[in-house]
């Protein structure tokens, strides 16, 4: 045993939830995420019992939504400085987010993770987290952005082999990646315990929004723990990613020249490691 893995085990156990959002009435689009004393549960449900059924879950130490979490009363059309970060160089291709200030689906989004944020603040606790994360909310509600979460620890060498993918297929090929290289296994800042569950459901689970689910739960896991990546700033939010240590070379580099050239037009974005801002971008 490592010396991180040893770590790691004397740890207190963490309850968290993760959430993809879903706006279909005729399916249920949604997935939801527990791992609650070490037990993990995924599920799908309307968008409209989604909140509802992870309050039933809860409290948690930490929530992490797939969608845009920005502070309460922000502009709805105000332009996210993160997401303007990876739609630069490299990640345009890899890891894009879709614009959550254009009109029709990026606004419904951000207006219904605004809105399952306020549900779900009272539902966490600070008692248990590591506090070096940055808040834009009440409560421990963070964003996750599976794909980058994904994109950001794959070589190079996997994007050499990306197919054309069409609008919708890009999160299934990233996950495919790390299940056939089994990345869980390696993410820095999980217990022994959690990696063995976590990464047998990551193999297992076959549904998209489950999917999804399961990596907000690995994002939630590790903000809880203080072992993250966050890119961003206070105005717009941050994208919770996992730690740097895990990065690969092309995505370290892609983002500090993407920050670095947003914020010599005064864009003010931070990058920050374990909560410590890295000081020459």
């Amino acid at each position: 045993m490592n010396l991180q893995d040893r770590h790691t085990r004397t740890r207190t156990s963490l309850n968290v939830a993760g959430i993809d959002i879903g706006f279909s009435t005729r399916r249920p689009s949604a997935g939801i995420g527990f791992l609650v004393g070490g037990q993990l549960d995924l599920k799908n449900c309307f968008g409209v019992d989604a909140c509802k059924q992870l309050a039933q879950g809860g409290p948690y130490d930490m929530i992490a939504i797939d969608g845009p979490v920005m502070p309460s009363g922000q502009n709805s059309e105000t332009i996210r400085n993160v997401e303007r970060v990876f739609c630069k160089g490299p990640f345009q291709r890899r890891c894009k987010p879709g614009m959550s200030h254009v009109r029709g689906t990026g606004m419904r989004l951000r207006e219904q993770a605004g809105k399952a944020a306020d549900i779900l603040s009272d539902t966490t606790s600070l008692f248990r987290v590591n506090l070096s994360f940055p808040q834009v909310r009440q409560g421990a509600i963070i964003e996750a952005f599976p794909n980058a979460f994904l994109g950001v620890c794959l070589d190079d060498d996997v994007y050499a082999t990306m197919p054309t993918l069409r609008r919708g297929e890009k999160f299934g090929w990233l996950y495919g990646q790390w299940k056939a290289r089994a990345l869980v296994r390696h993410l820095h800042g999980l217990t022994a315990a959690e990696k063995t569950t976590l990464q047998g459901r990551f193999d297992e689970e076959r549904h998209h929004e489950r999917q999804a689910a399961l990596v907000c739960i690995l994002t939630a896991l590790l903000t809880a723990r203080g072992q993250f990546t966050a890119v961003g700033d206070t105005e717009g939010g941050w994208f919770f990613l996992p730690p740097w240590r895990c990065w690969k070379e092309w995505a370290r580099d892609a983002v500090v020249v993407g920050i670095r050239e947003l914020n010599r037009g005064g864009a003010g974005i931070r990058l920050l490691q374990n909560g410590i801002t890295i000081k020459d971008i």
